[in-house]
Parts: structure tokens; sequence; C-alpha cells
């Protein structure tokens, strides 16, 4: 054994390697089997996996999209004395393909939706309990599609001044609200118009001469800067702007139709009390009847005179000559009927005002309404955790780790991923305070910062990158900045290293894109993080899935044995050598002295 191996007890050498392989995890392949996936990671040497999944539902597992169903209890037990046996600590990551635990979907907020995401993320849960006796349970936080330029939460500038697809954004893409009663989203572009009074609806500037009202055309993008500016909810303030005009001309029409009725029910009530008059006297006379029946015509005002006469030389005259009081009859009834369907009309249409107001109260901001929903799912995850942690007496808790996942939904900026922690955390406080399962605050303050936790992906952050408007040293400040705030928060608990650059999540080769994964690394080591890192494969060549692990381990500086007297060994040199090959390795790997028996380098016990 060479004499200058490195060892994590020297402390000087501590410096210049940088992590032990014991916090370094590598992800199984999602589309392979995991319990041939688990044999491959310990035979190379890992000591921590995270078996993935993709699918969701049935899946295929003959196709290759496994899911934890598939896994008897038989199965579990073979993966779950295999790692113990190896001393493998295994972690999982519920299926990728399901969406977002708020339930969004094309049909806006479902709880179908939502219902399903949870399930996914319950299966994930039993097989974490059985496989890995807890520990992180991976699930991806896209909690709701909206423009790169408003991540960052409620109030947060930097993200409007940043961030940004295309020239003109911020004054261009939809706003969006939800209907907080149906989970619908509605849309208006910033950039429509809508037309305003001069001085407002509620005064008006008027015409001197005309005293008409004195029109102006403003954007969406506008009301949203004023609401902003009043500190005033955006969404509330630019919906009942929007919509002011048509709510206003609906109450005047309501209140038209109303008066209308009114009149006609007066002129009604007329047609009655004349019909019943004319009827009494017929009794006594016919003859003066019909004679007062056309004196008393020719002195209504011209519009009762025109209903209550039809015109000469039509059939309706003739009736009216010869029988005046059952022409008058059939007027009354028709106008009878005209006044009930006045007054239908005008409550149709005061319902429609009313419907509109309620519509305006129940408009929600998306982000506040999906981050509640969010909550509430990871929140009825964590408490299923707990539950599987006494039922089946795991010796650690089962954390619900949301992950942050692409720029173009909510829960990917820092900022956002906090709050869903934030909210989450508070949420399932005062569910474990309600059900018993903690005594006072602070005890349910413990156990929600023990079980809802982040999986901050590098790789995933790093895609911002193509919407960042600043310099790289800029972005790769801003981003360590805000990592380095949720690690102070106690928001990580668990990592995924993976690498791009910069555009799409395509998982090479740790240190061969442009993600500043070491610096990322350093950032949250010297805040405290003491949790696993797993390296992500996926954009790996046909047979050399092996690099994605050695090439992590290459980047973080994880201390390599050497045998032998050959000048310094790196990674590369053991990719090159080992993997492939049929002769006997002769490196070793990991934080501990290893002795001068030959063995595997990656300590797996020959079968």
């Amino acid at each position: 054994m060479d004499t200058d191996y490195w060892h994590s007890l020297d402390r000087k050498n501590l410096q210049q390697t940088g992590l032990s392989t014991d916090y370094i995890s590598v992800s199984a392949h999602p589309f392979h089997e995991p319990l041939d996936e688990l044999k491959a990671k310990i035979f190379a040497g890992t000591k921590n996996v995270e078996l993935s999944f993709i699918a969701t539902k049935s899946g295929s597992r003959a196709q290759g999209q496994p899911v934890p169903e598939h896994f008897t209890r038989a199965e579990r037990e073979e993966l779950k004395q295999l790692a113990k046996v190896n001393e493998i600590e295994i972690t999982v990551h519920s299926p990728a393909n399901a969406s977002a635990l708020s339930g969004f979907s094309e049909r806006g907020f479902s709880e179908d939706v939502k219902r399903a995401n949870l399930d996914e993320l319950k299966k994930s849960i039993e097989f974490a309990a059985d496989v890995a006796g807890g520990g992180p349970v991976t699930v991806h936080a896209w909690e709701f599609a909206r423009a790169p330029f408003e991540a960052g939460g409620k109030g947060h500038e930097e993200g409007a001044e940043k961030f940004r697809s295309y020239l003109g954004e911020e004054k261009k893409a939809p706003i969006y609200f939800v209907d907080s009663r149906t989970g619908e989203i509605k849309g208006i572009n910033r950039s429509q118009e809508v037309p305003v009074p001069v001085g407002g609806f509620d005064n008006p500037d008027r015409d001197k001469i005309t005293r008409k009202i004195q029109w102006e055309h403003r954007t969406i993008a506008d009301f949203e800067k004023e609401a902003k500016d009043k500190k005033e909810d955006p969404a509330k303030y630019i919906y009942e702007k929007f919509y002011k005009k048509d709510l206003e001309f609906k109450e005047a029409q309501a209140e038209e139709t109303y008066l209308q009725a009114k009149k006609i029910e007066r002129e009604h009530e007329f047609q009655k009390k004349l019909l019943n008059d004319l009827k009494e006297q017929a009794k006594r006379d016919p003859e003066v009847a019909k004679y007062n029946i056309r004196a008393w015509v020719e002195t209504f005002e011209r519009e009762t005179r025109e209903r209550l006469t039809p015109r000469e030389g039509t059939e309706d005259y003739k009736t009216f000559e010869e029988n005046p009081i059952e022409y008058l009859k059939e007027i009354e009834q028709r106008t009878g009927s005209s006044v009930k369907t006045a007054f239908e009309t005008a409550d149709s249409r005061k319902l429609e005002v009313i419907q509109r107001k309620k519509e305006i109260d129940a408009i929600k901001p998306i982000e506040e309404y999906a981050l509640g929903r969010t909550a509430a799912t990871i929140s009825e995850a964590a408490l299923y955790g707990l539950k599987q942690e006494r039922e089946k007496k795991l010796e650690k808790p089962i954390v619900i780790s949301a992950e942050n996942v692409f720029p173009e939904y909510y829960g990917a900026h820092p900022k956002e991923l906090r709050n869903i922690i934030v909210e989450s955390r508070r949420t399932f406080a005062d569910e474990l305070l309600n059900k018993g399962f903690a005594r006072n605050e602070e005890e349910a303050k413990k156990m929600d910062e023990d079980r809802i936790k982040a999986t901050f992906d590098i790789g995933h952050a790093n895609i911002w990158r193509k919407y960042y408007q600043g310099s790289e040293e800029e972005f790769k400040r801003w981003l360590l900045g805000n990592v380095r705030e949720l690690q102070k928060e106690g928001i990580i608990g668990h990592v995924h290293i993976n690498d791009n650059f910069g555009y799409e999540d395509v998982h090479v080769n740790p240190g061969q894109g442009n993600t500043p994964i070491k610096e990322f690394v350093d950032e949250i080591t010297k805040e405290g993080y003491t949790g696993k890192m797993v390296i992500e494969a996926g954009g790996q060549r046909q047979g050399h899935q092996h690099e994605v692990m050695t090439e992590g381990w290459k980047v973080f500086n994880s201390p390599i044995y050497r045998i032998g007297y050959k000048p310094p060994w790196t990674w590369t040199d053991i990719e090159g050598s080992y993997f492939g090959k049929t002769g006997s390795p002769n490196y070793l790997v990991g934080d501990f002295a290893p002795s001068r028996d030959w063995t595997l380098w990656s300590e797996t016990q020959l079968e």
C-alpha cells in the first residue's frame, strides 16, 4: 500500500479531498428493476442508493416502468436485507410523472387529480417504510404554471428584474386567477386594454357641454402596477376593474327591466279596473258600455291607447267594434302574462349581477390558492408517514421532501420552495395538535421540521440560467445566495446532484456541464448540511452509466486509496481500467483505513 494515501482522519488531507463517499448516493435507473440496480450500485462501490420511479398508477413492469405496488412483501424484504447486509442506505423517489400536489391540471385545480397524486405519494411512503426503514421520500413540486418573471413569491421584485422568457413579458404574459369555489383558472392577458372613465368609475369626468363621460384605455398590466402601489391584492383589484364596466351595465339593465316590469304591472292593474267597471255598466246598458269604452280609450295616453286599441281594418278591430269588453278581456290577460315575463326577466338580470359579484368575491390569487392545497396534501402525506412509522416501528422518520423542478412551474424558485415547506409545516403542526399526535406547539414544531423538508436539485436550479438576464457570476451569486438562506432556515433535508448546460434537465455526468455543483456543495456543507447527496443518472451513453458515480466522486474530491507505486490516481483512471475489464481491481474508495487484504474496491463480498 502506498504511504501517501488520503484518509479523512488526516486534517490536512480532509481539506483537500472534500466529501467522503459516505455522504454520496447514486440514483437507480427508474426504468430498470430496483433489485438489479441495487446490486449493480453495491458492486460499483456506493454506500447509498436512491430507488426512483417514473410511472404512475399500475405502470408496466414488463415494459420497464415499475411502480411501488409491483413489489411484493417478499421482494421488499429482499431489497431491505440486501441493503442491510451490505450496509447500504436507501432513499426513495416518488413517481416523477405524478403531477402537482395542488391538483393543478389542464382543467384547473382538480380534487381528483390532487387525490390521485397523493395516492402515488402514499404508495412511495409505504415502499420507503418497508424497504428503506424510513428516510426521505422525494416528490416533485410543480404546483402550477406561471411565467418565470413572476417567480419568487408575492412582492419579490428580483424576479421581474432578473428573469424573463422574452422581451416585454411582464407586460404581455397572462395573469391568472382562481375561482375558489370551483378551482377554475381564469386568465387575462396583461396587454389587454380596458376602457375606463377618466377620473374613475365612481367619479367620472364629463364633458362640460355634452356631459358625456370621457373614456381612456388602460392595460391589465397598468392595473397590476396600480394594485401593487396601493398594496392591494392584484387578483381581486384587476378582476374587479376588468369587470367593473360589465357589472355596472348589468346592474343598469336589471334596474331598467325591473322598472319596466313595474310599469306593465301598473298598466295591468288599470286594465283590470277598467274591465270590471265596464262589465258592471254592460249589465245595466250594453250600448252605453260600448260607447264609454271608445270614449275612455280616446282619453288615454298614446302608448296606452295603442296597446288597448287595434289598427282599423284588422280582425282585432272588428272584434273591438262588435264586442269591446271581450277584446279588453283578451288584452288584460295578455298584459298579465307580460307582467310575469317582465318580472322573471328582471329577476334573471338581478341574479346575473349577484352571481358576478360572488364571482369577484371568490377570486383568489393563484399562488395563494395553490399553496394552501399543496400544504394540505404534504401535511396529509406526512401524517400518513407518521402512522407508518408507528405501525411498523421504524427507527427513523419518514420525511416528505418536496423537490424544486422546472422554472416554468411554481415551486422551482428557491423562495417558492421555501414557501411550500413553511406552509406545509404550519398545516402539519396544526394537524398534529388537532389529532393529538403532539402535546404542545413546541413538540409539533419539532415533529414537522423532522418530517417535512425540501429536496434541493442543483441541476433543476441551473435551468434558471436560460431566463437569467445578468452575467454568469451574478447568476451564481443569486443561486448560491438563495441556497445559503434555505440551508440556514433548515429547509433543505435532501440533495440531488446532476449536471446540464442551463437549458434542459439532461443529467449529464457531474462536472461535465456548467452547473455550479462544487460551489453548491461547498455552500451547504459550510452552512451545516450533513444529509445525503444523490447523484442522478440519465444522460449517459449506453454502457457508460457507471460514469455518473465516478465523475460525481471526482467532483466531490472523494478519497481514493491506491495499491502499487504509480503516479497519483484519478477517478478517470478508475473508469478506464476497472469497469468493463476482467482483471482484478486495485482501487479502494471511501472514508476508511483499508487493510492490506485484497478485496474489491467496492467492498462488495464475493458471491
